[in-house]
């Protein structure tokens, strides 16, 4: 590896495990930050926010889910064409 230069196989690691970080935790923050704002109007407090970080974390694991099944997907080996 030259200097300055990163391996491309590094940098996807990077890429496809901070995709995958983000996207749990982005959306259980976001989900529980929706509850919380709900709870506050609402006078249901806690039971909201509970509700959208679970309801977050599971949008984040089917958005792992897809984006995984979709990296296998592309690792595939093509079938070649018959002569």
């Amino acid at each position: 590896m030259g200097e300055g230069r990163f391996d491309p196989e590094l940098v996807r690691a990077f890429k496809f495990y901070g995709t995958i970080s983000f996207n749990i935790a982005g959306s259980m923050a976001l989900g529980f930050a929706a509850g919380h704002a709900l709870d506050g109007k609402l006078g249901t407090r806690p039971w909201l926010a509970v509700t959208g970080f679970l309801l977050g974390a599971l949008a984040g694991f089917w958005g792992v889910y897809k984006l995984v099944m979709s990296e296998f997907r592309d690792r595939q080996p093509k079938p070649k064409p018959p002569k």
